[in-house]
């Protein structure tokens, strides 16, 4: 039996490394209608996909992901002060203000203003100092 010697020849594929630059560099080409308008495609092709690269491009321009059902949900401020307030059990079953981020994963400063809390509700992006 004779062994068999290949000839050797272009890769059948591009290597990875070199895949990933060619999208970056066309998406760097790429108009603000053509980048809509393959996020669009996306979104109807791969749904979760979509929503994975929303994410690592919130990340990666430094915002939070941010959870458009929940855009119209109220949250409690202080109606004397105007800042936000939470309940935090390690700390009793009072509202307190916090500075920090919404979320319950975020790092929150309880302080004392004061003066006690007096609860009211506010849509974010509500004016607060005018409501």
């Amino acid at each position: 039996m004779s062994p068999i010697i290949t000839q050797p020849g272009a890769p059948a594929h591009v290597h990875p490394d070199e895949a990933a630059r060619r999208r970056r560099d066309r998406l760097a080409r790429a108009t603000a209608g053509q980048a809509e308008a393959a996020l669009a495609y996306l979104s109807a092709i791969d749904p979760l996909m979509f929503e994975i690269a929303m994410d690592a491009a919130d990340l990666a321009v430094g915002e939070a992901p941010r959870d458009e059902a929940a855009g119209d949900e109220a949250v409690p401020v202080c109606r004397r002060c105007n800042r936000q307030v939470g309940i935090f059990l390690d700390h009793g079953p009072d509202w307190q203000h916090f500075n920090g981020d919404w979320t319950t994963a975020g790092a929150q400063e309880i302080y004392d203003p004061g003066h006690p809390v007096e609860v009211t509700w506010r849509l974010p992006g509500e004016n607060l100092a005018t409501a």
